[in-house]
């Protein structure tokens, strides 16, 4: 049995057992949470379903939305898919040798995908540092089994590697470069999942970077190791937060628990967050929306092995491509509605390999070639704003 199968057997097993050494946490209610917000960051994220937020968003971007040299308002979304995550380097880095690479107004990340938003948002000089995170078997050790202790505490796998692979790349110099194009009315955002409240959150990571100091990059941080923290695999993010004191008496402080933003999202594109707007679409006219999958969107046939691993394995893949075919087909309804270009990249089905659980140096190699070569030849996108039969792959 492969590494991954013990790991999620001694999971199971220790849900069999109660999990009683499970973390104390403080106790604090539905109405706490609401008025909750990260300690010294009042505005800096967002429910989903929010509507007042929403309704601040589309008042900022209707107010004067970004455009860069190229005339376009661009919006990459950066999908989950673990080890995958290699192809959005792979193709990024790429268009940047192609020399047409859009200057993105917003960037938006999920899980792998938020590894790699920041890289994306702070533009071509940061290339190197995209490549390499991806490339350069610094991942390889994420998978580090915390053996007989993961029958206590709720992560499989240790949660150190993750932390330090992002330490390594997220640093004050890279937090200085989001502030200033967040001061420059550009938008990076990043999608956890609430698991007390069962709400996906967004992160205006630009808001957060601009604070500056400490504080800053320590919640920066945690917000990136969260969104890629696969509950079960990895541990929790618990930030500290706090309520407002005109909203609830007590408790001041206490402990919310983050996981990874693909429970709740597989991406977080534009038109998710403007579904409630009226009158605003005209603002963001001649908009283009990209959206990286770093995964199979299409559904592989494969003959699956009798076993409660694999089966459950097998289950799990299956529901969550459907939720992302889902949301691909909702955006694109909306991009035809709106006159929005709609551009879709994904691994193709009949590409051998793409192990999201496999973090080797080679395997993430040949993902990161793939994403580069599909770039460089014109194939990696489809229009899919456009009718089923009208989409031939756009160069």
């Amino acid at each position: 049995m492969s590494r991954v199968g013990l790991a999620v057997l001694a999971a199971w097993a220790a849900l069999a057992l109660g999990a009683c050494a499970s973390g104390a946490r403080t106790d604090f209610g539905l109405a706490e949470r609401e008025a909750a917000y990260p300690v010294g960051f009042p505005s800096v994220r967002f429910s989903v379903e929010d509507r007042m937020a929403a309704e601040v968003l589309e008042a900022a971007l209707s107010e004067g939305v970004p455009r860069g040299p190229d005339g376009h308002f661009d919006l990459i979304a950066l999908s989950g898919g673990g080890a995958n995550g290699a192809y959005t380097a792979g193709l990024i880095t790429a268009w940047t040798e192609r020399g047409d690479r859009p200057d993105f107004e917003v960037v938006t990340g999920v899980s792998t995908g938020a590894l790699a938003a920041p890289f994306v948002f702070a533009g071509p000089d940061y290339d190197d540092e995209l490549r390499d995170a991806f490339t350069s078997g610094r991942a390889a050790d994420l998978l580090r089994s915390r053996g007989f202790a993961a029958f206590v505490g709720s992560g499989v796998f240790s949660g150190e590697p993750l932390r330090d692979l992002v330490a390594a790349y997220v640093d004050a110099p890279l937090l200085e470069r989001v502030a200033e194009a967040h001061r420059a009315g550009r938008v990076l955002l990043v999608a956890t999942t609430d698991l007390d409240s069962e709400r996906g959150v967004i992160w205006n990571m630009g808001a957060i970077a601009d604070r500056g100091g400490p504080e800053a990059l320590a919640l920066f941080r945690d917000v990136l190791t969260a969104s890629a923290s696969i509950p079960g695999a990895f541990p929790p993010v618990m930030i500290r937060s706090q309520s407002r004191a005109d909203a609830v008496a007590a408790p001041e402080e206490f402990e919310e628990m983050h996981v990874d933003g693909g429970v709740m999202n597989p991406f977080v594109a534009l038109p998710q967050m403007m579904w409630m707007w009226r009158d605003q679409t005209h603002a963001l006219e001649g908009g283009r929306i990209w959206v990286i999958v770093n995964g199979k969107a299409e559904p592989v046939f494969e003959v699956t092995v009798d076993s409660p691993l694999r089966v459950a394995r097998r289950a799990l893949d299956a529901a969550l491509k459907a939720n992302l075919r889902a949301n691909l087909i909702a955006n694109a309804a909306f991009a035809q509605r709106t006159g929005f270009e709609y551009r879709v990249s994904a691994i193709p089905a009949d590409y051998r390999g793409a192990d999201s659980l496999d973090f080797s140096p080679e395997a993430m190699n040949s993902i990161y070639e793939l994403g580069r070569a599909r770039m460089l030849a014109g194939d990696a996108w489809t229009n899919a704003s456009a009718p089923p039969e009208e989409r031939p792959p756009a160069p």
